[in-house]
């Protein structure tokens, strides 16, 4: 089953904030779908309970945002995902070091698309 379907029957989902160590996971995981390959199998991701929603967390991750969904938009042959925020949490090293979690940096799209396609 394809994780946006898992999404919109289970009305729930878990953001996982994962560490740059993660990257050749993460890569695996956006190129493959749920659907066809195991990923927590071929990547040795680690599912673990979460603390307030069904879905799993991704164990390695540094921080985690569990979510009910309250919207879908359609943005043509994608969805977006709107959901509550549940409970969030991160590993104490990062919360007592003051640790800064950051996403992508550098100009947007490009900085997505220059993942998955050499951009000149």
């Amino acid at each position: 089953m394809q994780e946006a379907q898992l999404i919109k029957d289970n009305e729930e989902f878990i953001v996982n904030i994962p560490p740059s160590e993660l990257k050749t996971q993460i890569y695996y995981c956006g190129f493959h779908s749920g659907s066809a390959v195991d990923k927590f199998l071929q990547t040795g991701l680690t599912a673990r309970p979460a603390r307030s929603v069904k879905a799993p967390i991704i164990d390695e991750c540094v921080a985690h945002m569990e979510c009910k969904l309250t919207k879908i938009v359609e943005t043509g042959d994608k969805n977006l995902f709107i959901g509550q925020v549940m409970e969030a949490y991160a590993n104490e090293d990062i919360v007592k070091s003051g640790g800064k979690i950051e996403y992508a940096q550098g100009d947007f799209p490009r900085k997505v698309y220059a993942t998955r396609f050499k951009l000149k």
